[in-house]
């Protein structure tokens, strides 16, 4: 199509060196050819998801993994040979946010995904996060950390003996200073991709933290989803009428407690 032939075009008129250095490389040709066949998909959003799955799949080891960052930045972020997606995240209404929220005491330690609301970013297995908070720095200087762990599998329609690759990413937080629900993770880059992240507390617990969020990278503008945060890999059913309640007080269209995805934790 005239658009695939302008992208390939684009690559080659300015990250020629980026995609010879790529091809080079055993993992990160891999993760090209995965993203080309991705590019006759005419639904954009379809061809982000793919997009995605490929990086997914993808185990760079630190050569490779510099070389899929190069010709990342290369053709997202410098020439845009593939354009930007651009979606709608509609934030929660502001009466759905918790009003008094403390990440040193209420999101520090170790929690389990339990619910999933974006397929793409949400439904992993075994998706255990560590927080930690650094109170010697400035709050506006996100002393808020987060490890995040999570589980892609290699064949998802497999449903017993699956085979998962491990993976793992940094992210921190400020927290709004008007608004203690709101937690900012702004000015970053993440495989050269510059991106920002804004997550909305709509329910908080000694057991379970809600999570709604919105962010925009150079790749995709407008993702959003959400996570409920567990002390345990299991939810608890003595919550469930109170997460309803937050969920629906949201008022997002298409956000449904009883649609939410909810991750395999039993090997975790």
């Amino acid at each position: 199509s005239v658009r695939v032939s302008a992208q390939i075009g684009c690559v080659l008129t300015h990250c020629a060196l980026a995609l010879a250095q790529c091809e080079a490389d055993t993992v990160c040709r891999t993760w090209s050819n995965c993203n080309r066949a991705c590019a006759p998909i005419k639904d954009p959003v379809k061809a982000t998801a793919c997009q995605i799955r490929c990086g997914d799949l993808s185990k760079p080891t630190n050569s490779s993994s510099s070389k899929i960052d190069a010709f990342s930045e290369c053709v997202i972020s410098e020439h845009h040979c593939v354009p930007q997606t651009k979606t709608n995240c509609p934030k929660p209404a502001a009466a759905g946010l918790v009003s008094k929220f403390n990440p040193k005491t209420d999101l520090v330690g170790v929690w389990y995904i339990t619910r999933g609301l974006n397929s793409l970013f949400d439904c992993f297995d075994c998706q255990v996060h560590n927080f930690s908070y650094n109170a010697n720095v400035e709050p506006y200087t996100k002393p808020l950390h987060g490890d995040l762990k999570y589980n892609v599998k290699v064949d998802l329609n497999c449903t017993e003996g699956c085979e998962y690759l491990p993976r793992e990413v940094f992210q921190s937080f400020s927290q709004d200073p008007q608004n203690e629900g709101h937690l900012m993770n702004y000015n970053n880059t993440l495989a050269e991709m510059h991106y920002s992240d804004d997550w909305y507390v709509l329910y908080a617990s000694e057991k379970n933290v809600l999570i709604y969020y919105c962010g925009c990278n150079d790749a995709m503008c407008g993702y959003g989803g959400s996570v409920l945060y567990s002390r345990t890999p299991k939810l608890e059913v003595d919550e469930e009428a109170a997460l309803r309640k937050a969920v629906e007080g949201a008022k997002i269209e298409g956000f449904v407690f009883d649609e939410l995805c909810a991750p395999h934790n039993s090997f975790c």
